[in-house]
């Protein structure tokens, strides 16, 4: 997509209180009021690890055609890509993760059967999903269904959850749905084209919602130097969960699908016999500058520190994030934080998401290779809200002052470019490291969160791929 800058659009269907980005997607809150739990307290949403394989349903139709009918992807050559994109996750060795091929799409509805071609068949078939009956990957062909859904043809693809287990913190079902016009070998104003890398990529992206992450911000300065082209180095550790894709494909870069980030952060959530001897995690707390009170919403970076007999860097390379505060709910409930126009939420006690647990307030856990590494502290790029967003708040706060790095003497006046380094080995469990930021800005109360009034959508005005929630 390097070359072309085109407008594509992702979108995941999830409703954004929920969110808890730079890591698990959604996390369970506690039992408030009269409303009960959420899923496990201050733990992520995941699939149950003893029921994997993780079954989807395949759309029977054609992967991709043009508009006069002509089929461009068949069946089997989609189906096969499908697998594979799954495969990219199934395939890193240091989780659990498995996924298998059910089948054709279960009748539901007006759906009998065939290529998903109508509103009303892919609205039944949702409905299916919604209760718990199948996990659907619906082919759209030509972008017609899409076009009769409402969506404009610059999505490529987008995911829903659909059924989750509320007690246990367990994911259901989920439906993926891809634009084949993407892939019809015409390339319009209208009708944009992506490489078959470019493509495949973007919906992996979808099968990492799907699986429980959301969104990672690393390497940020490479999209705010847009349209400059990405080097080698800051793709490899540009996570494929960044909100927007700006970049070329990862793999016609000859780098794998997924970065260091994601790989870290699916070896935790579904982790197995390997994890521990190829992890180590550092910890700590990010506070405003009077030392005490925790910054909900910062993004924290742990880098390794490049090695610098290689030709490549390192630091830009080898690089995992998390959100200070990702375990803690994001709306505790002020009246203005209200969770305006909706149907299951009238803010009455809060989001049902996130932990209540204060000590989560600002915390941070971030699992690397062992190595040595440098933690900085950032601030959310300020577009990303919405379906592209990156954290518990939206919007996200603002940092002044550019990255903050990690050092012994942490204090409200130290130099923000100081920085000490932390060396892992595997298992290690490094904690308190604490960074305290130099800009004395006011600070948030102690349950605080941006003041969202209204969660609108966003469009980037560079125009890039971005993820917009319907």
């Amino acid at each position: 997509m390097r070359a072309r800058r085109i407008a594509c659009i992702l979108l995941t269907l999830l409703t954004a209180a929920l969110a808890f980005a730079g890591g698990p997607k959604v996390v369970g809150g506690p039992a408030v009021g009269s409303r009960a739990a959420f899923g496990l307290d201050g733990q992520a949403f995941i699939w149950n690890p003893a029921k994997m394989p993780i079954a989807y349903r395949l759309d029977p139709g054609p992967m991709a055609a043009n508009s006069s009918g002509s089929v461009i992807i068949d069946h089997a050559a989609g189906a096969q890509r499908v697998q594979n994109m799954f495969g990219v996750w199934q395939g890193v060795p240091t989780a659990t993760l498995s996924f298998t091929n059910a089948g054709a799409i279960l009748a539901a509805g007006s759906y009998t059967g065939g290529d998903v071609t109508t509103a009303q068949q892919f609205n039944d078939i949702m409905g299916s999903c919604n209760s718990g009956l199948q996990s659907p990957v619906i082919f759209d062909a030509d972008g017609r269904l899409l076009t009769s859904l409402g969506l404009p043809p610059e999505v490529i693809g987008f995911n829903s959850t659909c059924d989750v287990d509320t007690v246990h913190g367990f994911y259901l079902t989920s439906l993926i749905l891809m634009n084949g016009t993407f892939q019809d070998k015409v390339n319009s104003s209208r009708n944009f084209e992506l490489s078959a890398n470019a493509f495949d990529e973007a919906i992996t992206h979808e099968i990492g919602h799907l699986i429980g992450l959301d969104h990672s911000q690393i390497n940020l300065d490479e999209f705010l130097a847009f349209p400059s082209t990405c080097d080698v180095d800051a793709l490899a550790g540009l996570p494929l969960m960044f909100p927007i894709s700006f970049c070329q494909a990862r793999k016609d870069a000859g780098l794998p699908v997924l970065s260091p980030d994601e790989v870290s952060w699916i070896s935790q959530m579904y982790p197995n016999a390997t994890t521990p001897s190829e992890y180590g995690t550092i910890s700590g707390t990010i506070y405003f500058a009077d030392g005490i009170t925790p910054v909900q919403g910062a993004n924290v970076i742990a880098r390794q520190v490049d090695d610098p007999s290689t030709s490549e860097d390192e630091s830009r390379r080898v690089a995992v994030s998390a959100v200070s505060g990702y375990l803690f709910t994001g709306n505790p409930g002020q009246s203005l934080t209200a969770s305006i126009g909706t149907t299951n939420e009238n803010n009455t006690n809060g989001s049902a998401a996130g932990s209540r647990t204060p000590s989560l307030i600002g915390y941070y856990e971030i699992a690397v290779p062992p190595g040595t590494y440098t933690v900085e502290v950032e601030s959310i790029f300020e577009a990303f809200v919405s379906g592209s967003g990156v954290g518990p708040l939206d919007p996200p706060i603002p940092i002044p002052g550019g990255a903050e790095f990690w050092n012994q003497d942490e204090s409200a006046f130290d130099y923000p470019l100081q920085r000490d380094t932390i060396t892992i080995h595997p298992g290690d469990k490094v904690t308190g490291i604490n960074i305290i930021l130099n800009n004395p800005y006011q600070r948030f109360d102690q349950y605080e969160d941006s003041g969202r009034l209204l969660d609108m959508p966003v469009r980037s005005p560079l125009r890039p791929k971005q993820e917009m929630p319907a």
